[in-house]
């Protein structure tokens, strides 16, 4: 019998790299490979990994292969079966979203040299896992793998943790990691509280939680007796990494009251850890008290660090951790532990229990001076134990789903194709769609009338085929010009199939994407949209050697980010018909209305996938709808689109969305968004606006009324007025941004 073949995808090994994923995924590997010979290990190493594949494999003995995703060449244009892949610099969304393509296309060449693969794991830190997720869903692949997600930590989950700007690269992040979560075949939880928090900061339903399974992994070496006691004055040390998220100014104030409220306690305060931020280390220094900076010591971690944890009482303040193995490795090395028992990794149920083998604190400082002084004047407690769970890929696999009973005849697809005077384009349309390998499709042209008497010959000939009885194009007219929007739903009200495709009349599509996406859409009963990731092509020649100029690529039901960017959908992809029975295209608008509708369909909870190859075509050509939106009308548009949803805008994406640099233009991507800088009415104008909104959610704007309590509202500004004024402000002192911004924002640039 051969045995199982798992993989991990990390861009962290211990010991050649830091960080506790590397960690944890190490130690796994180690402890099946004492168990079991019935699984061969690989590894693929992320480019940014810097592990040397050689050193990995040596650690381990030869018996774990190590593979390196290769850095992709900038603009290079990749082919297989499935098509075209863009480059990695075409992507806007977060530098993560490239990454997983690379992996994906990796993982894609190791199967067609004969790597099969029982079992993919991957981190739900940035969540990588996001392309080959999307492949496997589509069925392009990886139908006999089962794809799994283990649950470190998440960017998004540790927002409320440490400092994170709001910007593209982030949204994007976070939500690769949401889609990641909510795709995989299983989810590993080490804790059974920290899979409840992430169904509940996502907003995932419960039945989500029938994909996760809860393992326990090997966290430390267990030592054959317990160190002897150490009786001297023990030290307070802070012994896991000086950043925002492991809470070293709780360390500090607690430590600080402790040793005011016990005199007669001669230890000092250690910190023996990394600092990543020079800015962060000088931060937590100032808040130590001047009477008190003689008691703190910076000294760097040492090989003797297990000597330091037994001699020591070690403090792990974090608010959030999914799992600390610091706070094992301490208790088996001797220390005594004080915990925060607010957090998942140390809450009831986990192997920790106060008075027992820890001292804990519920997240104040008062109480973490309280537990100090428990710990120091009674210091002995037993060791941490703890069991290590068989893992899931020893077990029973969760494959692909069962193909669904085939049905008597294929879902009809329904292809509106809207235009308004590019009739000269519509030609190849039309052979695009019918170049189709899925057979059952017809073809609803919406003419929106056009003015030009190309278009009036074409409709007529047209008419002519269709009274012959020689063309299955139905043809409807409107007498006068509705809009794109409402053509659309008028064409939507005049299809008769089970699934909707809306095409522009000069946009094609690949001949392969509408079968894939309804045989995808007829397997998965949870999702209800198909993206096409779009190639831009100048001219004919270009598109038929898939030499696309320029790319616009896709996360799908992104509701987060798709407040500011349309990250969502092109404005083609594949719908079930049955959407429409409750949404339908804004006909109010004049641009944006595929990304009104795809924001509206995210934050109602249906799911999108998204092709990793291109398979809609969009031909850039000047004057198109997207070219005229200017600053101004962008930020008006976005407002229209966020009032229209079933609950109030967030106030941090719009002001995002207001404020954010703006970036080059392109068709596929939002156009620049409105900055304050040199438009001192508009600014305040959105301020008001913005204030009216966060009225409809008293709690926010209450906490933000309170947050800038220090600032005016006095005779001459409102508050908001005084925080619009700092921020402009505030860019004046970057004179590369400032001037930036003063040429895209232009003073008679606010027009409609």
């Amino acid at each position: 019998m051969k045995p199982r073949r798992v993989c991990f995808v990390t861009s962290e090994i211990y010991p050649a790299t830091a960080g506790g994923i590397g960690r944890i995924i190490h130690n796994l590997i180690e402890e099946s490979l004492r168990r079991t010979d019935a699984v061969e290990f690989h590894l693929l190493l992320c480019t940014e990994s810097g592990a040397d594949p050689l050193v990995v494999s040596n650690h381990f003995g030869g018996k774990v292969t190590v593979h390196a995703t290769p850095p992709r060449e900038p603009w290079s244009q990749a082919f297989d079966e499935q098509g075209v892949y863009a480059p990695r610099e075409s992507f806007t969304d977060s530098y993560w979203h490239g990454e997983s393509m690379g992996i994906l296309l990796h993982l894609r060449k190791l199967a067609s040299q004969g790597l099969h693969f029982d079992v993919i794991e991957f981190p739900d830190y940035t969540g990588v896992a996001f392309c080959t997720l999307q492949d496997k869903l589509l069925g392009c692949g990886f139908q006999d793998t089962e794809i799994a997600v283990r649950l470190h930590s998440t960017s998004g989950v540790l927002v409320p943790h440490e400092p994170n700007l709001l910007n593209r690269d982030y949204l994007g992040e976070f939500e690769l990691e949401r889609k990641a979560l909510l795709d995989a075949d299983r989810v590993i939880s080490h804790l059974p509280g920290v899979a409840e928090h992430n169904r509940q900061f996502y907003g995932f339903p419960e039945s989500w939680l029938t994909k996760v399974v809860q393992e326990f992994p090997p966290v430390a070496p267990r030592m054959a007796s317990r160190p002897e006691l150490y009786t001297g004055e023990r030290d307070v040390l802070f012994a896991t990494k000086i950043q925002t998220l492991k809470r070293p100014d709780l360390f500090v104030r607690g430590v600080s009251a402790f040793l005011r409220s016990c005199p007669e306690y001669r230890g000092h305060a250690v910190f023996s850890c990394h600092a990543p931020s020079e800015d962060t280390l000088s931060a937590i220094k100032a808040l130590i008290p001047p009477d008190l900076r003689r008691r703190f010591r910076f000294v760097p971690p040492g090989p003797d660090r297990d000597e330091l944890l037994r001699k020591s009482i070690v403090v792990i303040p974090s608010d959030y951790e999914s799992l600390n193995l610091t706070a094992y490795e301490a208790s088996v090395a001797g220390a005594t532990l004080v915990l925060n028992g607010a957090c998942p990794a140390f809450a009831p149920g986990t192997p920790w229990a106060d008075g027992k083998n820890c001292y804990t604190f519920d997240g104040s400082v008062e109480s973490l001076a309280a537990a100090l002084q428990r710990a120091w004047q009674t210091p002995v407690t037993t060791p941490v134990e703890w069991s290590v769970d068989v893992p899931y890929w020893e077990g029973a696999l969760r494959h692909a789903p069962p193909e669904p009973a085939p049905r008597s005849t294929r879902p009809l697809v329904s292809v509106l194709i809207t235009n308004h005077n590019l009739a000269r384009y519509l030609p190849e349309t039309l052979a695009s769609v019918a170049a189709s390998s899925y057979p059952e499709i017809e073809i609803i042209i919406v003419d929106d009338a056009s003015t030009e008497a190309f278009d009036h010959e074409v409709l007529q000939r047209i008419s002519e085929d269709i009274a012959k009885g020689d063309s299955g194009v139905r043809l409807v007219r409107n007498t006068v010009n509705r809009g794109l929007p409402a053509s659309r739903n008028i064409g939507i009200r005049a299809a008769k199939g089970a699934y909707i495709l809306p095409l522009d009349a000069d946009d094609c599509i690949s001949p392969t994407f509408i079968e894939m996406a309804v045989n995808a859409l007829e397997r998965h009963a949870e999702f209800d949209v198909v993206v096409p990731s779009t190639g831009y092509f100048p001219d004919d020649a270009a598109l038929e050697a898939r030499r696309f100029s320029d790319y616009a690529l896709f996360i799908g039901d992104c509701p987060t980010m798709g407040m500011v960017a349309n990250r969502l959908s092109c404005a083609t992809s594949l719908m079930r018909r049955s959407l429409f029975d409750r949404f339908k295209y804004n006909d109010r608008l004049t641009s944006y209305e595929d990304w009104d509708l795809y924001l509206r369909l995210s934050h109602a909870g249906h799911r999108f996938l998204v092709t990793n190859a291109i398979h809609f075509h969009y031909r850039k050509r000047p004057g198109s709808m997207i070219s005229g939106v200017n600053p101004r009308r962008h930020v008006e548009l976005l407002r229209q689109m966020h009032m229209s949803l079933p609950r109030p805008m967030t106030a941090a994406a719009h002001a995002w969305a207001f404020f954010s640099v703006a970036e080059p233009a392109r068709p596929h991507a939002a156009a620049p968004v409105m900055t304050s800088t040199d438009l001192p009415a508009l600014r305040y104008e959105f301020a008001d606006a913005l204030n009216g909104a966060l009225k409809r959610v008293p709690l926010v704007h209450t906490l933000l009324k309170q947050a800038a309590s220090g600032l005016g509202d006095g005779a001459d500004k409102p508050r908001r007025h005084e925080l619009m004024d700092m921020l402009n402000s505030t860019l004046k002192r970057l004179p590369g941004v400032h001037s930036t911004l003063k040429r895209v924002v232009k003073p008679g640039g606010r027009g409609a």
